[in-house]
C-alpha cells in the first residue's frame, strides 16, 4: 500500500513539473467569487495574498464552442494568470473581468478571435508581457474601469487594437507602454519609443519593438456558416485564415460537409483548414445529413482582404462647394465619415486641428468661430488593414451677407411706379460714396476652466492633499475654496493633471489624471476619477477613489 501512495504521488509531483515547463490543454475557466480559486479551476497554487497570489497557469485553452476562456467575476482576492495560450474567443473574449480587483495577466498569448481582453468594472488590474492578435478588438476596458495599468504587450493584426471607454487607466510604466502593430510613429532618437503617443488609447510611450511574440502558427479563425452565404455567396478573410465550416439541418442534422478548392479533390471537412495565399479563392461545397439527404453544390468566392478602407469626408446641409474647391459650412453643418471595405465593416478616428483622436461614431459639427478648420481621419478595418491619414481643410461661415444701396441709385428692390414721367434735368453728378472704415476685427472666445467639486467615492477620510498641475506648473488647492477658477482666456493647447495624496509630505501614495484639451474647445462637463494605491501601484491596495468635476465654461 505504502508503494502505491508513494508512486500515487510521484506522478502527481510529475505531472506538475511537466505542467510547469509546457502547456496543458484544459476546458475553459470560470471562477465567480473568492471561494471558487480551486485546483478544479485550475489554480495550481497560492493563498489570494499580495504575497501569495493564486496562480492559473500553464493552461492551452481553445474556446471554440464557448463565450471565453478564462472568466472571473466578482472577486477581490490577488491573483495571476501567466504563461497560458487562450485560442479562438469566438463569442465574447479570451479572457474577461468582471467586477475584479487585484489580478494580473503576464506572458500569455491570445489569438484568434473577436476579444482578447475585455475588462468590466474592474481595477487594480496589471496585463504585461501578453501578446494578442488576429482579433477583432485587442484590450477592451469597459465602464467603470479604473485605475488598470496595461504595459509591456504586444497587440498586432487587430482590427480595433484598444479602446478605454472609461477611465483613468495607464497604458506605460516606467517610460514603457506598449508595441501596437498600427503604429505609424518614428523614433528619431533610437531609444524604442517612439516620438509621438499612440492615438487610440493614452500610450505616451509606444514601443518600436515587439517586447513579446504570438506562437509560432498563430492565426486568425474565420466561421463560415454555409447556410447563411447564399446561392452564390462572396465574403473577405483575412490573409492567413483558418476557415471553420459550420451547415445546420433542421431535421436529423448534418452529418458531413463536402468542399473543394478551386475545382481539386473534394475533401470531407473535419477541421479548420487554411487557405492559399491567392488574392482570390472559389470554393464548392454541399452538405450530406444523417438520412444521406445532399444540397446541392454550391459555390463561394473568398477574397483576401489585404488593402486598407477607404474613408471620405461627406457635408450635410447647409454646405458650399466654391468654384476653387473650398467646401464651405456652418456651424449647423453635420458632417458624415464613410469608410467602404472588402470586409464590410471599419472603425474610423478623427480629430479637429490636430487635437485628440475620438472614434467617430456619428455625423458630427465642427466647433468654434468662423475660419478654416483642418480635419484629419483614418480607418482600420476588422482585419488590422490601416489607411493612411486624410486631411481635409472645412472653411466655416456663419455671417450673413448685408445687401448696401449705392448714393444716387434705386433701392435694388424698388419697384418702378407709373404715374408722369418729370422732363429730364441736367445729368447728376456722381457722388462719392463714404468710405466705410473696415470693421475691427471680433474678439476671439474666451472660456474659463473652474474646479467645482472633490467628492470621495470609495474609500475613507484621512491626510489627503490636492493639487493641480496647469502646462506642469503646480499648485495646492483645499476643497474648502471651491469652486475655484483654475484657467481664463482663448482657447489654447492645455495640459490639466489633477492629482490626490495621502499622508504627509513626501509621500508616494499619488493618484493622477490628466486632461488635454485642444482649440477649438466645446463647453463642457467632465467628472475624472482618481484612484490612489499603495505606493502609487495599480497593483496595490485600494486607498480611495475621488472624482474631482471640471467645467469649461464661456468666460471671463
Amino acid at each position: 500500500m505504502r508503494k502505491a501512495i508513494l508512486l500515487w504521488m510521484a506522478l502527481a509531483l510529475g505531472g506538475l513539473l511537466a505542467l510547469a515547463q509546457g502547456w496543458v490543454d484544459r476546458g475553459p475557466i470560470y471562477i465567480y467569487g473568492d471561494a471558487q480559486f480551486t485546483w478544479e479551476n485550475g489554480v495550481l497554487k497560492g493563498k489570494g495574498t499580495p504575497e501569495d497570489p493564486y496562480v492559473i497557469e500553464g493552461w492551452i485553452i481553445d474556446t471554440r464552442g464557448h463565450d471565453y476562456g478564462i472568466y472571473i467575476d466578482g472577486t477581490r482576492a490577488h491573483f495571476v494568470i501567466r504563461d497560458c495560450q487562450i485560442r479562438y474567443p469566438l463569442e465574447k473574449a479570451g479572457i474577461m473581468f468582471s467586477n475584479v480587483r487585484n489580478g494580473r495577466i503576464e506572458n500569455t498569448a491570445i489569438y484568434g478571435g473577436r476579444v482578447g481582453i475585455h475588462l468590466l468594472v474592474t481595477s487594480g488590474v496589471v496585463i504585461t508581457g501578453t501578446a494578442i492578435g488576429y482579433c477583432d478588438h485587442g484590450i477592451v476596458l469597459g465602464p467603470a474601469s479604473a485605475g488598470n495599468q496595461i504595459y509591456g504587450n504586444s497587440i498586432v493584426h487587430c482590427g480595433f487594437p484598444a479602446r478605454q471607454e472609461a477611465g483613468p487607466n495607464q497604458w506605460y510604466k516606467d517610460g514603457r507602454g506598449n508595441f501596437w502593430g498600427d503604429y505609424r510613429g518614428v523614433d528619431g532618437n533610437g531609444d524604442g519609443i517612439g516620438d509621438t503617443p499612440y492615438e487610440l488609447v493614452p500610450d505616451l510611450y509606444p514601443l518600436m519593438k515587439a517586447p513579446v511574440e504570438l506562437p509560432r502558427g498563430a492565426s486568425r479563425l474565420s466561421t463560415l456558416e454555409l447556410a447563411r452565404l447564399g446561392e452564390r455567396g462572396i465574403v473577405a478573410l483575412a490573409p492567413g485564415s483558418l476557415v471553420r465550416l459550420v451547415a445546420r439541418d433542421v431535421g436529423v442534422g448534418v452529418d458531413q460537409i463536402f468542399y473543394r478548392l478551386d475545382e481539386g479533390t473534394w475533401l470531407i471537412y473535419k477541421d479548420p483548414f487554411p487557405l492559399p495565399n491567392q488574392a482570390m479563392v472559389r470554393m464548392e461545397y454541399y452538405a450530406v445529413d444523417k438520412l444521406g439527404n445532399r444540397e446541392r453544390t454550391k459555390q463561394l468566392v473568398i477574397y483576401l482582404d489585404i488593402e486598407p478602407p477607404v474613408t471620405r469626408i461627406v457635408a450635410g446641409d447647409p454646405h458650399y462647394y466654391a468654384p476653387d474647391g473650398k467646401l464651405w459650412i456652418t456651424s449647423r453643418t453635420k458632417i458624415e465619415l464613410r469608410s467602404e471595405d472588402a470586409s464590410g465593416l471599419a472603425n474610423i478616428f478623427y480629430r479637429i486641428e490636430g487635437g485628440d483622436w475620438r472614434a467617430y461614431v456619428e455625423p458630427f459639427i465642427v466647433p468654434g468661430p468662423e475660419g478654416p478648420y483642418k480635419i484629419e481621419y483614418y480607418a482600420i478595418d476588422l482585419y488590422g488593414n490601416r489607411e493612411a491619414v486624410q486631411t481635409a481643410i472645412l472653411w466655416k461661415d456663419d455671417s450673413a451677407p448685408e445687401t448696401e444701396t449705392q448714393a444716387g441709385g434705386r433701392p435694388p428692390f424698388d419697384v418702378g411706379g407709373t404715374g408722369p414721367v418729370a422732363a429730364p434735368g441736367p445729368a447728376p453728378q456722381p457722388v462719392q460714396a463714404p468710405v466705410t472704415p473696415p470693421a475691427p476685427p471680433a474678439p476671439a472666445a474666451t472660456y474659463r476652466i473652474t474646479l467645482a467639486a472633490i467628492s470621495l467615492l470609495e474609500g475613507t477620510g484621512g491626510l489627503w492633499t490636492f493639487t493641480y498641475a496647469l502646462n506642469g506648473v503646480e499648485k495646492t488647492v483645499a476643497r474648502d475654496e471651491l469652486p475655484l477658477v483654475l484657467y481664463t482666456g482663448e482657447a489654447r493647447r492645455l495640459s490639466l493633471t489633477l492629482r490626490a495624496k495621502e499622508g504627509p509630505e513626501p509621500t508616494t501614495d499619488v493618484g493622477e489624471h490628466t486632461l488635454t484639451l485642444a482649440p477649438p474647445w466645446t463647453l463642457a462637463s467632465y467628472d475624472l476619477e482618481v484612484p490612489v494605491y499603495v505606493g502609487g501601484d495599480p497593483a496595490s491596495t485600494l486607498l480611495g477613489v475621488w472624482r474631482f468635476t471640471v467645467l469649461i465654461l464661456p468666460g471671463p
